[in-house]
Parts: C-alpha cells; structure tokens; sequence
C-alpha cells in the first residue's frame, strides 16, 4: 500500500479589484481604465508609454475635496531631443492646468479638482496632452511621458 500524494495547491490568480478612483499601470484590471493612448503593455516595474494625448477614465464615488494625481517620469534620452515639454491635464473636456517641465526625471503632478467638474454614476474622463511629444526614429511612434500611476485622492 502507497500513501497518497502529497496535496499541492495551485497559485491563484491575482484578485480583480473593481474599478474605482486610482490606478496603477500594472493593475490587473487597468484596461478598464485606458480609453486609449497609452501602450499595450507594462514595462519594467509596472509603467508604460503615454502616446502624445493618453486619456483614463475612473469612476468615482464623490466629488468633494479630491485632487488628481498623475505620477510620470520623463526620460532623459527623449528630452535631449524634444527639450522642454508641456503638459495639459483635462478632466471632462475642461483645461485643469498646463505644467511645463524643463528638467528629465520622475514627477508627481497634483492638483485639486473643483467638484463640479467630477462625476459619479458615470465616467470622469482624464486627458493629458504632451507638447511637444517625443518621435520614435524608426516607426514614427509619438510618445509623450511614461505613466505610473493616475487618480483621485483626498
């Protein structure tokens, strides 16, 4: 008579997490949130590239007292050709602000958001506009930043 094997239990995928105010571009769920401009895939720890105009989409619960974030880095082989480049947040159709970063590097963009201009029971939509976008020499490709992570917090 042999024992019985040994029982092994197999590693569960990663819990979806319904879709709310903030995302990270390598959530399980983040094609939920892009509506487009942004690449198919993450890369290294969890980024990607913002094509010229990236826009999200979140849902929220309220609308009182929140401010958008949006982490990015801007790298330092693009900017030595693009030099400075301007941001434009929208949310809604509605110019946010327009930063203009002179510097490569990571950054943290984050600003209150007047109430009105959220909402909830349907999508609060979020663009950002990259000018001047950096041009890949080979395909062509425009791409504005690389995105971390993006949404509302208190």
């Amino acid at each position: 008579m042999y024992p019985p094997p040994v029982q092994r239990l197999l590693p569960s995928a990663p819990e979806k997490k319904a879709m709310g105010g903030f995302v990270n571009m390598n959530d399980v769920n983040v094609e939920e949130y892009i509506v487009g401009g942004l690449q198919d895939q993450t890369e290294g720890d969890g980024w990607r590239w913002a094509h010229e105009a990236p826009e999200l989409r979140f849902r929220l619960d309220r609308t009182e007292k929140l401010k958008f974030v949006l982490d990015l880095g801007l790298p330092e082989y693009n900017f030595k050709q693009t030099g400075p480049v301007t941001l434009s947040f929208f949310i809604n159709g509605r110019l946010l602000d327009k930063v203009r970063y002179t510097t490569p590097g990571d950054r943290r963009y984050e600003k209150r958001v007047p109430a009105g201009w959220l909402k909830t029971g349907e999508f609060t939509l979020v663009r950002v506009e990259a000018d001047p976008p950096w041009i890949a020499p080979t395909d062509k490709v425009k791409l504005g930043f690389v995105l971390h992570r993006a949404g509302f917090i208190e």
